[in-house]
């Protein structure tokens, strides 16, 4: 658990940005189209976001993405200018995103809008969703999270 000032302006920068496009797609996905509608994005972004915020400060993603692309032998000596580490972390903590923060964020938008949803079809359509997410959070992820980087390293060189 890392709180200093630059890792929670990195986690508060990149967590705005991939969740509302997780919200953004979570919405096309249920509303079955193009389709936003405002008051449903900002409760699934309030119930959303706090859970990024938890597990970007508490699960240690980085030692967890070191540890991911070594399995496949790519050294982790930077992230910004390898791009094989880039794309294997990325992939490897938008998996851990989207297995917990999608399950948990749906499992609270039926309590909220229906509760006696069946659990069966809850974890079903839990699972439908987990792979597109898995691909929104990881592209979404490579896109924010340099601009995200750059900002924390301007309040922490070491970042």
């Amino acid at each position: 658990m890392n709180f200093s000032k630059s890792n929670i302006l990195y986690n508060l920068l990149l967590n705005i940005a991939v969740t509302t496009m997780l919200t953004l797609t979570a919405q096309f996905l249920n509303n079955g189209g193009f389709i936003v509608y405002a008051k449903d994005f900002f409760i699934n972004f309030a119930i959303s976001f706090p859970i990024a915020m938890f597990i970007g400060l508490v699960v240690p993603l980085v030692w967890l993405g070191k540890w991911f692309t070594g399995l496949f032998g790519v050294k982790h000596d930077t992230y910004t200018h390898n791009f094989a580490y880039r794309l294997l972390a990325t992939f490897f903590s938008s998996l851990i995103y989207s297995c917990l923060l999608s399950p948990m964020s749906y499992l609270i938008n039926r309590l909220i809008y229906d509760p006696s949803y069946p659990i069966g079809q809850y974890a079903l359509d839990c699972l439908k969703t987990i792979p597109v997410m898995i691909g929104v959070g990881f592209v979404s992820s490579l896109i924010f999270d340099i601009p995200a980087y750059r900002a924390a390293h301007a309040i922490d060189p070491n970042f």
